[in-house]
């Protein structure tokens, strides 16, 4: 019989498998031209394969965005602790966000209202967060140790309150085809250092 390691690890090569597969048919044709079959069909697993690991194709999506950030957030971070302050982190940080869902904007509401269907239905794991909140928190801990932030709330409670006027900032930039979101998240730091800066 197999061992639970070797399953896990095989079912975490198909679902890869399928999320790249998903990830160059939604650039090649359009998110909203690929149908869950032509995903089955090009990774070449059986319907019930992909529904096994997918329930919807928001959530290929969303797979297929959490480990392209993944890929991308290492040499990022390098590049975030570089900075010396933490507002300049944070902005660089918020920069680099900004500049690739202005690449993919396609990408946005579908991941948005997977994201919130996730939270709605509480399963906020499936598939696993996209584990800024995480980097936030780091971040805000390191910043309360030099006193660039409030220490009178917990860094992961901040990061929370970060993370919500984040995607506050997507949806407005989604809802205003005006708007650049390197502006709306240059504001959300601003707001976000009014109530978080040391006194």
């Amino acid at each position: 019989m197999p061992s639970t390691d070797r399953i896990s690890r095989k079912r975490k090569r198909t679902t890869d498998h399928i999320a790249a597969v998903a990830s160059a048919l939604f650039e090649r044709h359009g998110y909203q031209a690929v149908t869950m079959e032509q995903i089955a069909t090009e990774a070449d697993v059986a319907r019930g394969t992909l529904y096994n690991h997918f329930p919807v194709k928001d959530a290929v999506l969303a797979h297929g965005i959490h480990a392209q950030l993944a890929r991308d957030l290492e040499p990022l971070m390098q590049e975030v602790l570089s900075r010396g302050s933490f507002v300049s982190r944070l902005a660089t940080l918020l920069e680099a966000s900004a500049r690739w869902w202005e690449e993919h904007r396609q990408y946005a509401v579908p991941y948005l209202r997977y994201r919130f269907q996730e939270v709605r239905d509480g399963r906020p794991g499936d598939p696993p967060s996209s584990g800024m909140i995480a980097v936030y928190t780091r971040l805000i801990a390191e910043a309360q140790g030099v006193k660039e932030v409030r220490a009178d709330a917990p860094p992961d409670r901040l990061a929370h309150y970060l993370h919500f006027l984040y995607l506050g900032a997507v949806m407005a930039w989604l809802g205003d085809d005006e708007a650049a979101l390197s502006d709306e998240l240059a504001k959300v730091l601003e707001f976000f250092m009014e109530g978080a800066a040391a006194r």
